[in-house]
């Protein structure tokens, strides 16, 4: 598989450095980019970014639909790229780290009301905090319970693959508490390695965008 590097963005280095991201998604159509429209489009133009279904050069390929996220305090209004492979001809959807694969919540906010769930809040007073309906933050907190396991195993891989010296993770009281601090340990070292980015743009980058998602997707492989 062939190997892009960018000198714009250290994420594309690290789809790089990793060979091919999705190593089996056929069905691959998303592709987490950091959130920076210049920089990704300067990368598509050059060639740098892969295609996670091949590892040939992703070329612009109009875009997506516009959408919106539901910040902290703010809405977001992205319109994400598209890149088409010139070799398989897949299109892929560049979406930025800032966003998590079907859901209108920014990653940052689903991941304060994981961050409190594992402190032991309940989702009422988190849905009060973020100021989103109690049904939405049950839902959010459902199905990372039931990934939770696969959530921490999956980000100390990482983690130990970014720095082969990092020690044992003590044990955060709690199969949620573990998860959430295996995702912080990873992106410490992450950030480290390849540049600041916050602790939940790297779960999204690390998940492909699916850390909540309704289904088994393939994450990013290690």
């Amino acid at each position: 598989m062939r190997r892009f590097c960018s000198r714009k963005d250290p994420l594309v280095v690290l789809l790089a450095e990793y060979e091919g991201v999705l190593r089996v998604m056929p069905e691959a159509s998303v592709l987490i980019v950091g959130n920076d429209p210049v920089g990704v489009e300067t990368d598509l133009v050059a060639g740098v970014v892969g295609c996670p279904a091949c590892g040939e050069r992703l070329r612009p390929w109009s875009y997506a639909r516009q959408r919106s996220l539901r910040g902290e305090d703010v809405v977001l209004v992205l319109r994400p790229r598209r890149g088409r492979c010139g070799s398989c001809r897949t299109t892929h959807v560049l979406l930025p780290d800032v966003a998590l694969a079907r859901r209108v919540d920014t990653a940052t906010v689903v991941g304060r009301a994981l961050t409190a769930r594992a402190s032991g809040v309940g989702h009422r007073k988190i849905a009060v905090e973020l100021s989103r309906p109690p049904s939405t933050v049950r839902g959010w907190l459902r199905r990372f319970v039931a990934v939770a396991g696969r959530v921490a195993a999956h980000f100390m891989v990482w983690a130990h693959r970014l720095d082969p010296s990092l020690g044992p993770v003590s044990p955060a009281g709690g199969v949620v508490a573990d998860a959430v601090e295996a995702i912080g340990t990873a992106a410490r070292v992450a950030s480290l390695r390849l540049g600041p980015r916050p602790p939940w743009s790297w779960a999204s980058v690390f998940t492909v965008g699916r850390l909540i998602s309704n289904t088994n997707s393939p994450w990013l492989a290690p």
